[in-house]
C-alpha cells in the first residue's frame, strides 16, 4: 500500500459491494438480528440494499465498519483499505456546550411566541413541498424569534447537510422508530423529504412545549454528533 494513502468509508463500502464473496441471502441470515424485522429482510435484494439497511438501523457507520469486515471475508483489497482507514475524529463524541444551550434557551423564553396552529395543520417551509401537500403557516409573532424566514433557513440547512444518518437525529430528539419507518416508506428515495418530515415531527411532538423546539433541536444535533449543524442553527437565529 502506498504510504500515507487514505481510504474513505465510501471506498470500503464500494469494495464490499463489488467484491463480496457471500450470497446476499446468506448474509441476510447472518445479519438478521441487526436488520430487525421480516419486512426489512424482504426488502433486501443486493449487498447495496443490505448496507443501506444496516446504515438506517445505525448498525453500520463511519465509526463502526465491523459489519463490512464480516461481509468481506478475506478480500485482500478490503484488508488493505481497512488498514488505511481512519474513522472521523470524535464522530459521535462532540461535547455539548451547556452555557451556549442555556443562553439559547433563555433567548427563546424571552423572544419566542407561537400562536396556536390550526387543528391538523403541519408546519410549513418553502422546501417541504416535496414532503406532502402545502400546510398552514404557523404565526410566529416575534420578528426576532423563529420567523418563517428563519425557520425556512433552519430546515433548508439541516435537510441539505444532515445526510443519510438522519435517524440518529430522530432518536436523539425522541422520535420513535415506527414514525421513522413510516417516513422511509413514504419517501423511499427522497432523502431531503425524509429529513424535512422528521423536522416536522420534532416540531409537532405533543410531548414537548413547541416554544422549546429550537432548544430541543439543538440539543439533539449535539447529542447525535452534529455540533456543526447546531452552530449553524444558532447562527441563523442570531441575525
Amino acid at each position: 500500500m502506498t504510504a500515507g494513502k487514505h481510504w474513505s468509508y465510501d471506498i470500503l463500502k464500494q469494495i464490499v459491494i463489488d467484491e463480496c464473496p457471500e450470497d446476499v441471502e446468506q448474509l441476510k441470515l447472518i445479519f438478521a438480528n441487526e436488520i430487525g424485522s421480516q419486512r426489512r429482510l424482504d426488502c433486501i435484494h443486493s449487498i447495496q440494499d443490505l448496507i443501506d439497511c444496516l446504515e438506517r438501523a445505525d448498525e453500520l457507520a463511519e465509526d463502526n465498519v465491523e459489519p463490512l469486515s464480516r461481509m468481506s471475508g478475506n478480500i485482500p483489497q478490503f484488508i488493505e483499505a481497512l488498514n488505511g482507514y481512519t474513522p472521523p475524529e470524535n464522530f459521535r463524541a462532540h461535547p455539548v456546550n451547556q452555557y451556549q444551550e442555556l443562553r439559547l434557551a433563555e433567548e427563546l423564553r424571552q423572544q419566542l411566541r407561537i400562536a396556536p396552529a390550526s387543528q391538523g395543520a403541519h408546519p410549513s417551509v418553502s422546501a417541504v413541498a416535496a414532503a406532502g401537500p402545502p400546510s398552514a403557516i404557523q404565526n410566529y409573532t416575534t420578528p426576532a424569534a423563529l420567523t418563517d424566514r428563519k425557520r425556512t433557513a433552519v430546515f433548508k440547512k439541516i435537510s441539505e447537510e444532515l445526510g443519510r444518518y438522519w435517524r440518529r437525529l430522530g432518536r436523539s430528539a425522541g422520535i420513535g422508530e415506527g414514525h421513522m419507518d413510516t417516513i422511509e416508506e413514504r419517501f423511499p428515495h427522497d432523502l431531503k423529504s425524509q429529513i424535512l418530515r422528521l423536522l416536522q415531527l420534532i416540531e409537532e411532538d405533543d410531548c414537548h412545549d413547541p416554544k422549546h423546539f429550537l432548544v430541543r433541536l439543538c440539543r439533539a444535533l449535539g447529542d447525535c454528533g452534529r455540533n456543526d449543524l447546531r452552530k449553524n442553527v444558532e447562527q441563523i437565529m442570531s441575525y
